[in-house]
């Protein structure tokens, strides 16, 4: 027997539990983009799955998700916000409760005469839509019980530099950004200690209503008055990245209306845009294309998995191939932006932290 601890969510003023199906179906419709697929996911019927998400639409007096014929399900902003949230509190205390909980299965364990089995691996990764593909191969193959995480991706790599994760998931641009942020990074990383292998490369720009894309035409645009933007939340490395990109125009943050108002995913943001709750916001072009809005692309960059080379070797062995698993890979062409190319491919760290980055 093994605990884990999470967070219920109550009605307030009442007994009633907001229903732990609804927020993972949720999540996994905002995956998916679709009801049928996100019920798969969850384990249960396409009847279950659409009653639960009618039941609470009921209960909000408003839609949680939208079911186009031919286009699929997408969230709205509602929906879109309960996922937010279960993102945040799950940044602020998962980590908190998966300690408790580990502390005391081991001292369950150590009372009964019990050994794990399986030494639990921590994989901590940037926010990326790629990631979710790899996350199931992994965990379909079930060889070894591989806990995944979300968190920046300086966050990542510093946690991976103190052995506090095993593997870590970062995105780094190419072209001039390159020296820019490459102290940042390459501090955390070397040769000797980590191996490095490509995911994919992915496109970055801002991702704007379509009304507005005559208008909004480069970085400088944001500083018009009437455009309203939304943010990545600081520490994300989209965040980082663009907070660079404007001080390379010569734009001051305090110009951009929207500056502060931050979102925790590419997915968020977008659908912030698509609700109407913003004009531009900064993130993947698959994002855009998910809820059909304009992109203007603005930076390349490389998603890398980043492993400790005393992990050990059937571990590492299983994230190789993992990564150079053909489903893997045209799963992942599909995605709008992203390409395969090097998909599985081990990088150098000052490869990658130089200018003459391998094409």
């Amino acid at each position: 027997m093994k605990f884990d601890f999470d967070v219920r969510w109550l009605i307030a003023d009442s007994d009633q539990e907001l229903d732990t199906r609804l927020l993972l179906l949720l999540v996994k419709i905002n995956q998916a983009g679709s009801l049928q697929l996100a019920a798969k996911e969850i384990g249960v019927s396409y009847r279950t799955a659409w009653e639960l998400i009618h039941s609470w639409n009921n209960a909000f007096d408003t839609p949680l998700c939208i079911m186009e014929r031919g286009r699929g399900t997408k969230l709205t902003a509602l929906g879109q916000k309960l996922i937010q949230t279960k993102f945040s509190i799950e940044k602020e205390h998962i980590d908190t409760l998966h300690a408790a909980a580990n502390k005391l299965n081991n001292e369950i364990n150590a009372l009964i005469g019990q050994r794990h089995k399986k030494k639990k691996v921590t994989f901590s990764a940037s926010h990326d839509l790629a990631i979710n593909f790899l996350q199931s191969i992994l965990e379909l193959s079930g060889k070894h019980e591989i806990e995944f995480h979300s968190r920046g991706s300086l966050e990542n790599l510093k946690l991976l530099n103190s052995c506090q994760v095993d593997i870590a998931g970062f995105h780094f641009p190419e072209g001039e950004l390159v020296n820019i942020m490459a102290p940042k990074f390459s501090q955390w990383l070397n040769d000797e200690e980590h191996t490095l292998i490509q995911l994919a490369t992915r496109e970055q720009g801002l991702i704007i209503k379509p009304s507005l894309k005559k208008h909004v035409t480069s970085l400088k645009s944001l500083t018009r008055h009437s455009i309203k933007f939304v943010n990545r939340q600081s520490g994300s490395g989209t965040r980082t990245i663009f907070d660079e990109m404007i001080k390379l125009n010569g734009i001051n943050k305090k110009n951009i209306t929207g500056y502060k108002k931050e979102e925790f995913t590419h997915t968020a943001v977008a659908a912030m845009i698509s609700s109407g709750h913003a004009d531009v916001g900064f993130g993947l072009k698959a994002a855009a294309n998910q809820f059909k809005l304009s992109f203007l692309p603005l930076v390349t960059e490389s998603y890398v998995i980043a492993m400790h080379n005393s992990l050990a070797r059937d571990i590492r062995d299983e994230i190789r191939s993992a990564l150079k698993d053909k489903k893997l890979k045209n799963k992942i062409r599909k995605l709008p932006g992203y390409n395969t190319e090097r998909t599985g491919k081990i990088i150098h760290a000052n490869k990658l932290f130089s200018k003459d980055q391998e094409t």
